[in-house]
């Protein structure tokens, strides 16, 4: 039981301090407003300690497959503060797109000090900018901060419109002069391209980019060279579109119910058709993209794949590539006599003459196709496809980024596969790879593990060796295998400009005139003997429209005059046309006596009043 006086004195002391809290309302107002601050201050740290804790869980799980021993991580507040110093460009670049394509930017500290080593040590400096859509992009090293402050702001200034995405790091012992002048010149190139890319190697300037027309070309051209300064040497690699003669490719992994196509090519609209019917049952949980290709593929396309496909119906882990004219089967497994002997019969009857076959059954040729390892093909027009499995989205993302700097192509077909377990990549290798793909006018790269595989074209000895000699000075004679081809037909030669079919005319007149005889509309022997130069040169120049004008001198009457000068126009055009020129880009005109360009007065001027004039319309310039 309680005493008395216990009981009173917790009563006093309870009391007394309801009494010093409420008796002043100002007391209690501090006291809830003090309390409320620790609640929210515990509500914060707690909350910070578990966004850093989650974010950098985030980004340790997006970075696992990637070995970034020279990178420290920690949590700033809401943010991850990066520092460290990257060993190469790549590794930098590669850490950069991994935390745009998974973080907001704004929540990111860059701490990461500048590259002690450039990304191509052999050189001094090597810096790539290139310009695609609403985009500049730029890898490699400049020599000093103030070359890329400068090189920034230049790009600013002349496209407002378009996002700078700066890769590039600096390499300060080759700061020279000299060199900030041919970056300055390969940044103001860069500015006159709608779209293309720029290398600068030491003094060297490489320019790549297409155009509509040669005109368009040789304008850019002449433009460039009128600028160029003594201290820099300039590559040009400037084109317009090529037509492409032979772009059919067709591409299928088959393995029972586990097929999918790969890549598909047809003439038409009811060719695709035929071939979507065909391949409908053979990969049912695909749709099939038979893309319509330019040009004209053999006659027996279609049937070619037909029966292949119903050859190889039931054959497991196997790749049919069809490309041109060259059919490859190549499979893991031993593919049956049975299956070995319908091949080759489909190619001894029908197909023998046109395409080359060959069949590569269980051997180490046979795997370089297996649908796990990373393959990129490129056609003659720079399309790009891409193949193989991948660890993650991540990576994914990086390699089709990468193919983009180096390929100026907006749109991959894209047909990779997210799978965990399969084999992580060696980047720096595969970029190599990359790079050298671009020095064939086309071809495939296909990477096994540790190793570039190369299988192509090129249209000159030249270009091979480029190719050959990149590769050995970047990589060991084992880390590479090339089946690279020499084709010097593969490319066509460019369409002859205006200037130079008019040239090519002029040359075959240059000691000759076409004559008639007197009122006649007959073409003589003379006439003959040059009519057949002539239609070499149209023939060449089929790209553009002509005139075939024909002219008297004054003597008779006008009527007659004009009557003549037309019948000898037509005469000529019908000669052109029977010598092989089309008769759709000539046109013949009868202008009379209308146009002399000597005096009728004389002998000597009426003779050379007599005249057919062979011109492009200028509506006809491409």
């Amino acid at each position: 039981m309680n005493s008395p006086s216990s009981h009173n004195s917790g009563s006093n002391l309870e009391k007394h301090a309801n009494g010093w809290l409420f008796q002043s309302q100002r007391r209690y107002h501090f006291f809830l407003f003090g309390l409320t601050l620790a609640i929210i201050y515990g509500m914060a740290h707690l909350s910070i300690s578990f966004i850093e804790n989650r974010t950098l869980s985030k980004f340790e799980n997006l970075a696992s497959d990637f070995s970034l021993e020279w990178l420290t991580v920690k949590p700033n507040g809401t943010k991850l503060e990066f520092s460290g110093t990257p060993p190469n460009q790549l590794e930098y670049l590669g850490l950069i797109s991994l935390v745009n394509l998974n973080f907001d930017p704004d929540g990111i500290i860059n701490n990461i000090q500048a590259l002690e080593s450039s990304y191509t040590p052999s050189q001094n400096l090597e810096l790539i900018m290139y310009s695609k859509a609403s985009t500049i992009f730029i890898f490699g090293s400049f020599s000093n901060s103030e070359q890329k402050t400068s090189t920034l702001e230049l790009l600013s200034a002349t496209h407002p419109e378009k996002t700078i995405n700066d890769f590039s790091t600096l390499k300060s012992d080759v700061a020279t002069t000299e060199l900030d002048i041919v970056v300055e010149y390969g940044t103001r190139v860069l500015n006159s391209l709608l779209e293309g890319m720029v290398t600068i190697s030491d003094n060297t300037v490489s320019v790549t980019s297409h155009f509509n027309t040669q005109e368009a070309t040789e304008t850019i051209t002449a433009q460039l060279m009128n600028d160029q300064p003594d201290e820099v040497d300039l590559e040009l690699n400037l084109s317009y579109p090529i037509p492409l003669f032979k772009p059919y490719r067709f591409g299928i992994f088959l393995n029972d119910q586990d097929s999918r196509l790969e890549i598909c090519h047809v003439a038409d609209a009811a060719s695709q058709d035929r071939l979507i019917s065909l391949l409908n049952p053979i990969i049912p949980d695909q749709e099939p993209d038979c893309q319509i290709a330019h040009g004209a593929p053999s006659p027996t396309w279609l049937d070619l794949i037909s029966q292949l496909l119903e050859t190889l119906a039931n054959s497991k882990e196997t790749h049919l590539r069809i490309s041109d004219f060259s059919v490859i089967v190549m499979s893991r497994n031993e593919l049956s006599d049975l299956v070995i002997d319908s091949l080759e019969e489909i190619f001894n009857s029908s197909h023998g003459e046109e395409y080359n076959l060959r069949i590569l059954s269980n051997t180490d040729e046979s795997t370089q196709l297996s649908p796990d390892f990373l393959r990129i093909t490129k056609d003659l027009e720079n399309n790009l496809t891409v193949f193989g499995a991948i660890p993650d989205n991540s990576i994914k993302s990086l390699l089709l980024d990468i193919m983009t700097a180096y390929f100026l192509k907006d749109e991959i077909s894209d047909f990779i596969q997210i799978e965990e377990a399969s084999a992580s990549l060696d980047l720096e290798l595969i970029t190599t790879g990359i790079k050298s793909l671009t020095l064939l006018d086309e071809g495939e790269l296909v990477v096994p593990e540790n190793e570039l595989i190369f299988s192509g074209k090129v249209s000159s000895s030249e270009k091979y060796n480029s190719f050959i000699n990149y590769l050995s000075s970047e990589l060991n004679q084992g880390n590479f295998v090339s089946n690279v081809e020499i084709d010097e037909d593969l490319i066509p030669p460019p369409p002859l400009s205006a200037e130079e079919c008019r040239n090519g005319i002029a040359e075959v007149l240059v000691d000759k005139k076409i004559t008639f005889d007197s009122g006649s509309v007959e073409i003589n022997e003379q006439t003959g003997t040059i009519l057949p130069g002539l239609a070499e040169v149209l023939i060449k120049c089929n790209h553009f429209t002509w005139e075939i004008g024909g002219h008297t001198d004054s003597q008779g009457r006008e009527s007659m005059n004009f009557e003549l000068s037309s019948k000898r126009a037509s005469a000529i055009l019908d000669a052109l046309v029977e010598a092989g020129v089309p008769s759709d880009i000539l046109t013949a005109i009868g202008y009379g006596e209308r146009f002399p360009i000597a005096n009728n007065r004389t002998e000597a001027g009426r003779e050379k009043n007599r005249r057919i004039v062979i011109q492009i319309l200028e509506n006809g310039i491409e």
